[in-house]
């Protein structure tokens, strides 16, 4: 627990002052966690015989896609394209074939876009960035809390055993109300309450199963964090789990409404 505790007071001393401060520290920063989880990935059991040259083209293409400007077409024909040429130059199927192939390029184009999506909501509106972490923290926070106080029904105990539908709940309803509340006070007091309310259920949702698809990907490869760079919390795909459904949630409602 103490270890938890130190870990999390030094990620946020280092994480709270980039965001107030933005710009290009910011920007460096976000590259830096977009390589760690593309790290964590790689990392998974069963990929440790593939060729180092791998890691390095997917390194470079998820920093592509992490600081990608807004003609983004040639940044994913790169993503796709290399990854599969590799195979072509590998010419090894034990070590590195097709379907490893395919397996990078979805994790490069999904953390890549995440990550640079980190970036353009922050450029646009810190308040939102905050609204829509608060979203992530508060649901967990509220999910745990009520999971611990009144928890019965397993939500889904093969993927996660300590969630419930009790925790879920009450998560989402708290964390619904208490992140709206902070978008309707520093954020837009004109908005539409009822549509907010909604907007903001169906994100705190996405986190939740967010979390729930990382879990299942660890309970696949039996592992119990992706890594340890945080002691006690694990790595970056372990904390930002919940965001990365945000924020693909977020990128479908902005296109939309």
């Amino acid at each position: 627990m103490k270890k938890r505790v130190i870990s999390a007071i030094v990620a946020l001393l280092i994480f709270v002052p980039l965001v107030i401060i933005g710009g290009m520290w910011f920007k460096i920063a976000v590259c830096v966690l977009s390589v760690l989880a593309m790290r964590e990935v790689l990392n998974l059991p069963g990929g440790e015989k593939r060729p180092k040259y791998v890691d390095i083209i997917l390194y470079a293409l998820v920093i592509l896609l992490t600081f990608m400007d807004s003609d983004r077409k040639s940044y994913y024909f790169l993503t796709l394209l290399l990854p599969m040429l590799a195979v072509i130059y590998c010419n090894n199927n034990k070590k590195y074939n097709a379907d490893d192939a395919f397996k990078y390029v979805g994790s490069t184009i999904l953390i890549g876009t995440i990550f640079h999506h980190f970036i353009i909501i922050r450029e646009n509106s810190i308040m939102l960035f905050v609204y829509l972490f608060l979203i992530t923290m508060l649901t967990d926070t509220y999910a745990h809390l009520g999971g611990s106080l009144i928890g019965k029904h397993k939500m889904s105990p093969k993927i996660s055993p300590n969630k419930t539908w009790e925790g879920a709940i009450i998560g989402g309803l708290f964390g619904t109300l208490c992140a709206a509340t902070f978008y309707y006070i520093a954020i837009d007091s004109s908005v539409n309450v009822l549509g907010l309310l909604i907007i903001t259920l169906f994100l705190s949702c996405l986190g939740q199963l967010g979390d729930l698809f990382f879990s299942a990907i660890k309970r696949n490869h039996d592992i119990k964090d992706f890594s340890n760079i945080m002691p006690g919390h694990g790595g970056v795909l372990d904390r930002l789990d919940s965001i990365i459904f945000v924020v693909i949630g977020y990128i479908l409602l902005s296109g939309i409404i």
